[in-house]
């Protein structure tokens, strides 16, 4: 039967009605969002945070939020991940959100439905766009690879001024860092200095320079400090408040430049607490969160406008600071990797 023109616009708009009317129904206005966060009452966070700048992160969250307990649970970035992603294959949904720093897991599980697909209110207006990927996990801090030394053991007068200063007989046995095989960033400053610095032997390099593997970045500047090593390359993350404790730590960040490791958040898509895991995530945000992030995490914030750290500049201060995931595929990972093992003789 040939409907009339006039009865097709009537069933047109009663049924564009019915489904704004079940957008509208299924929309949480924020305050609705608080509100059941607030009936939930607790949230519970997987992160790899400073374990000195945990506690103030969260006294800072509920000062805002006092009805909703934070539960959280600290571990190295790897740990996080291996973590979230057992549970997750299990079934066993026990974080509302996750902070880590991005590796291949962490894309795999993005594709595999980790992640709530949502962008917070505080994203939108005050991050750069590619901080969002694919609205389900957000770069909130950078760490970047840094060149320290102990200032009691090199003057001022060689005190180095590029990485190549690695390779110097001068500190032939004094020189440390975290082995590639161990760090996706330490991969990413390796392909940084063979493809934009343009020492392809750098391993080689290093291995006739006597250079010392210690275990992460908490390992590297122990031995800085205790002196077994005068200069090492590491990540900066826990520069900034030793500076300010008074270490005698020297520092430079070359003028050839240097790689960026981004720190992800995402709220669980199977968060127990789903309306908790949306506040937390938009108020690490937000102007309060990323402040309290810059002041007890010790690294750089994302969101514009934020203040630098005490003693290290913000990211874009820093000449030719790229992005470390920019520069590796996963093959080529494997290859350096296997090629570092083969030069020091590990397996």
């Amino acid at each position: 039967m040939k409907m009339s023109t006039n009865l097709f616009k009537v069933l047109l708009l009663g049924a564009t009605l019915g489904f704004a009317a079940t957008q509208a129904a299924s929309a949480q206005s924020w305050d609705e969002i608080t509100a059941s966060a607030e009936k939930e009452g607790t949230v519970v966070f997987y992160h790899n945070i400073l374990a000195t700048g945990v506690e103030p992160v969260i006294q800072a969250f509920n000062a805002d939020y006092p009805n909703i307990n934070v539960e959280q649970i600290r571990l190295g970035s790897e740990a996080v991940t291996e973590r979230f992603g057992t549970e997750f294959l299990a079934g066993r949904n026990l974080a509302d959100v996750v902070m880590t720093n991005p590796d291949d897991d962490t894309a795999a599980g993005m594709k595999n439905g980790w992640a709530l697909k949502w962008v917070p209110p505080e994203f939108t207006d005050n991050f750069d766009p590619q901080y969002n990927d694919g609205d389900l996990n957000f770069t909130i801090q950078h760490s970047r690879q840094i060149l320290i030394w102990n200032k009691t053991l090199v003057s001022d007068a060689d005190a180095p001024k590029d990485w190549q200063d690695m390779l110097d007989p001068k500190f032939k046995g004094k020189v440390g860092m975290s082995p590639p095989w161990r760090s996706t960033a330490i991969l990413q400053f390796v392909g940084f200095i063979q493809d934009k610095v343009g020492i392809k032997d750098f391993a080689e390099k290093l291995r006739e320079n006597d250079v010392q593997f210690f275990d992460g970045s908490g390992g590297v500047v122990q031995a800085i400090l205790r002196g077994d090593i005068a200069l090492a390359e590491m990540s900066d993350l826990p520069i900034d408040g030793m500076i300010s404790d008074g270490a005698p730590i020297g520092f430079i960040y070359p003028a050839s430049g240097t790689t960026t490791a981004g720190k992800i958040v995402f709220a669980a898509a199977k968060a127990p607490h789903p309306n908790a895991s949306k506040v937390l995530l938009n108020w690490l945000l937000s102007d309060k969160g990323q402040r309290a992030l810059v002041t007890n995490n010790g690294m750089s914030v994302t969101r514009k406008g934020m203040p630098a750290l005490a003693n290290l500049p913000n990211t874009g201060d820093i000449p030719n600071a790229i992005s470390g995931e920019t520069l590796l595929t996963e093959e080529r990972a494997t290859e350096i990797v296997g090629q570092w093992r083969k030069v020091f003789g590990v397996q």
